[in-house]
């Protein structure tokens, strides 16, 4: 089922895909022609790919949304040009390769995220973000409907990656040795709304009541249910008043300390140093990161293999202002 979030990775996924980190958005320049309303002078072609002839309109259908936010200096500079034109040339060779191998997707899944984008950002808010008056909705749907199919056609390309116990445990010892640990303290923990309450507590510490039996009759926090025992945590994880445990002996109890969230008494029961988070809890997020990792690793080779078996020529002079003329023409392969 394709929900918002999906939208979101498709769309996003693929527009990041097309610009260097850091462009700057164009929040006062002039929008680009409507698709209709885009020519050249001379019809020179921007990038050639196996003898199949792209001009600067077809770069531009494929990064439009991208485009039409930048100002015409991010649109000239050097290296945004390559960028959006490398990711063109593997767009359409990955495109090539899916529906040779005869992928495609039907007409009402394409129609499906199409209109969960447009719920997702409301007519208005897109057309603002586009800087169109009318959201063009043929041109998302084309983008919509070549990108389901790469995805697809990826999915299949990465169906076979296995990832066993082993591979996650070399993964984890590597992972360990760049880790830095961190100081883990076991603290327990009393707070009230009324300071009154909060010095009837400590009062009843002095007096050798124990923290637990204080805490459960009059702690308001999630922990008074374990007297207060938080168990092993990282302070910095935690509001500014637990940062107050640092200055602390192992077996001291605080004073009163106030802080917005009411009044505190800590009580320090050990400090572990330099400690690194176990295998069982990494092993989720240490199998999602090598998942990625193998992915990448076979997404690039794929490119890598398409572009090295392709025939690439690029503009070396093109030109996202569609008014210019393009002249000279070099090998990119």
């Amino acid at each position: 089922m394709i929900t918002k979030n999906n939208v979101f990775l498709i769309i996003f996924t693929y527009f990041l895909l097309i610009v260097l980190a850091g462009c700057d958005r164009n929040d006062g320049g002039s929008p680009l022609p409507n698709k209709k309303d885009i020519s050249v002078k001379e019809k020179v072609p921007a990038v050639i790919i196996n003898n199949v002839n792209y001009y600067v309109e077809d770069i531009i259908n494929y990064a439009y949304y991208t485009i039409s936010e930048m100002t015409e200096e991010n649109i000239e500079n050097p290296k945004v040009k390559k960028e959006i034109i490398k990711n063109f040339i593997n767009h359409k060779l990955m495109l090539k390769e899916a529906k040779k191998n005869g992928v495609s997707v039907k007409e009402y899944k394409v129609e499906e995220v199409l209109k969960n984008f447009e719920t997702a950002f409301g007519k208005e808010n897109l057309s603002t973000y586009t800087k169109r008056a009318v959201l063009d909705v043929d041109r998302l749907r084309n983008l919509i409907e070549e990108q389901l199919i790469i995805q697809k056609f990826l999915r299949n390309k990465v169906s076979d990656i296995k990832i066993n116990e082993e591979d996650i445990k070399d993964y984890y010892n590597e992972y360990i040795k760049g880790y830095e640990g961190v100081t883990l303290y076991h603290i327990y923990h009393l707070v009230t709304r009324e300071k009154e309450k909060a010095d009837k507590a400590r009062r009843l510490m002095r007096q050798r009541t124990p923290f637990r039996k204080v805490a459960e009759k009059y702690s308001v926090g999630p922990s008074r249910k374990n007297g207060g025992d938080l168990g092993y945590i990282d302070i910095t994880n935690y509001p500014e008043p637990f940062h107050e445990v640092k200055n602390m002996r192992i077996g001291e109890v605080s004073d009163v300390i106030k802080s917005d969230y009411g009044y505190h008494i800590f009580k320090l029961v050990d400090i572990q140093k330099n400690v690194h988070p176990g295998f069982d809890e990494m092993k989720s997020k240490l199998y999602s990161e090598l998942f990625i990792i193998k992915h990448d690793e076979i997404v690039n080779n794929l490119i890598k293999e398409l572009r090295s078996n392709a025939k690439i020529v690029v503009n070396d002079n093109v030109s996202f202002n569609i008014h210019d003329s393009a002249s000279r023409v070099k090998d990119s392969r």
